[in-house]
């Protein structure tokens, strides 16, 4: 016998279908029901072929299926959304959406709005450096030795040669005698200054003298202008007489006794050095003096015996003629420099 509704074999007692559950024919039916399933059979006919009943089992078994297909679906939708050629789909939209970056303007170079007119003051140009003079610096430091010999005029009456020399830094004070015996009676009024350049460096130096009776200019001190401050580069003695001599030459005369003078003609050192004190330099044998002067030539008299003498020291023995003649050469060669402007130094 099998199920009505689900068509599974029953036992021949059974009176429920164990799948679906449905009563089977060979339950006698209740009091007074059988008119009833008469007349249901009359108005509502079955079919052919029996409906079958679904199950428990059946309906857990479907459910399963469902819920594998949607698991599926799930899977296969991740799957799609993270594959990596979507990836790069997305990759290049999102680039091709991000906006361009913003370059900086650039200045227009089309004809803009009509400027203002700049103001009719113009900036104040700024001030031109005063050029460097060397030739005016020096003068300008110099002035100082020009200030202390004029002052010394004051002093002379009433003040000793020591403490002249002390008190009057500048002054030569190897020539003090010179001129205070020679030209004291005149009111230092033969006593003048004079600035040449003598070694070719465009800075003057400046030479202290006398006129002499002959009206030639005797020099007792040169200065020179050396790191920026005055130096005494040269100097001639109370038994000397210096002079400057056409194209920077210094021709000084001076005696050592009766039996030892010399005639020297020299030009200032290039680089000259500071001396000091002439005293002093006179004591220690005119090293400052020597190695400020270039000899060009040197001839007079040593122990007795005349001689001339080259650049390099090299010593000749001449006779009193020879020397009258060496020393007319030299007064010819080396003139007076007439060009040097001697000015008073008490006007």
């Amino acid at each position: 016998m099998y199920c009505e509704h689900c068509g599974t074999k029953l036992s021949e007692h059974a009176r429920f279908c164990p799948t679906c559950g449905s009563a089977t024919s060979e339950q006698p039916p209740a009091d007074g029901q059988e008119s009833a399933s008469a007349s249901d059979a009359t108005s509502c006919p079955q079919a052919d072929t029996p409906r079958k009943a679904i199950g428990k089992p059946a309906v857990i078994a479907v459910s399963a299926v469902v819920f594998a297909l949607i698991a599926a679906g799930a899977a296969f939708f991740a799957l799609s959304i993270n594959s990596p050629a979507k990836l790069a789909d997305e990759q290049t939209s999102t680039e091709q959406e991000a906006p361009a970056p913003q370059q900086p303007e650039q200045p227009s170079t089309a004809a803009g709005p009509e400027q203002e007119p700049a103001p009719d003051t113009a900036p104040e140009p700024e001030p031109t450096p005063t050029p460097v003079n060397p030739a005016a610096e020096a003068q300008t430091a110099l002035q100082a030795v020009i200030d202390d010999y004029r002052s010394l005029a004051d002093d002379s009456a009433k003040l000793s040669k020591d403490d002249l020399a002390s008190r009057h830094p500048y002054v030569n004070s190897m020539a003090i005698p010179n001129y205070l015996m020679d030209w004291a009676n005149n009111g230092f009024s033969n006593v003048c200054y004079a600035f040449s350049d003598l070694n070719g460096d465009n800075i003057p130096e400046l030479i202290i003298g006398c006129k002499d009776a002959q009206a030639n200019t005797q020099a007792f001190d040169i200065w020179s202008y050396v790191n920026n401050a005055p130096v005494r580069v040269a100097y001639s003695w109370e038994r000397s007489i210096m002079r400057v001599y056409a194209g920077g030459y210094l021709y000084e005369r001076g005696s050592g006794g009766f039996q030892d003078w010399m005639i020297t003609v020299s030009t200032l050192s290039a680089y000259p050095t500071g001396i000091g004190d002439a005293w002093t330099d006179y004591a220690n044998g005119f090293n400052g003096r020597t190695d400020n002067l270039n000899v060009v030539e040197k001839l007079g008299m040593e122990s007795g015996t005349y001689v001339k003498i080259d650049a390099q020291g090299n010593k000749t023995a001449i006779t009193a003629e020879q020397f009258q003649t060496e020393n007319q050469a030299i007064e010819q060669q080396y003139p007076a420099d007439s060009s040097i402007e001697w000015i008073p130094l008490i006007s």
